[in-house]
Order: structure tokens, then sequence, then C-alpha cells
């Protein structure tokens, strides 16, 4: 049962992540693009991250898993913002809805 649950968790990630690599080509804007990559892949690996956890139930994994979860989800919204900051600063402005009439 347990088995069945982790790979559940691997699969769903692996398809959020496929999911958003494909947002990532059909969406327009750049921060669109942006919101879509941030998102989705903070999403993903931490489905696929807690589908390990559930396969592989050692303390000694359990940690580093825990560790890298961590990481993810701190520092990808950071990253993302700083380089949505940066490219306003350079002159990247959203796109208003009657721009691509």
């Amino acid at each position: 049962m347990m088995m069945l649950i982790g790979n559940f968790f691997l699969i769903l990630g692996m398809f959020f992540i496929v999911f958003g690599s494909v947002c990532i080509l059909i969406f327009p804007h750049f921060y669109a693009r942006l919101l879509a990559c941030s998102s989705i892949d903070t999403l993903g690996m931490s489905s696929i991250l807690i589908g390990l956890i559930i396969l592989h139930p050692h303390k000694n994994y359990i940690m580093k898993i825990v560790l890298i979860m961590a990481f993810i989800v701190l520092i990808n919204p950071v990253s993302t913002y700083a380089i949505g900051r940066c490219a306003y600063i350079r002159g990247e402005r959203p796109h208003k809805e009657e721009d691509h009439v």
C-alpha cells in the first residue's frame, strides 16, 4: 500500500513538471512563463520528494529529503522574485490584454 502511494506521488510530481514545461512553451508573456516555472517546479519537486519519503522510510533519507524540500520551497519563490524584479528594472513591462487583441 505504501509503495502504491509513493509511486502515486512520484507520478504526480512528474506530471506537474511535464505540464509546467508545456505551459512555459504555451504562455505568451515573460511573467506568465516565470509564474508557471516557479509554481510548477516547486509543486512537482515537492510531490516527488514526498513520494521518495514514502518509498524510503529510513531516518537518514527522510532528514536529507526534508532538508532538500525546505531548501526548494524557500529558495524557488525568492529566486523567481529576483528574476522578475530584474526583468522589470531592465524594462520588461507586463502586457495588458488589449495589447494582444
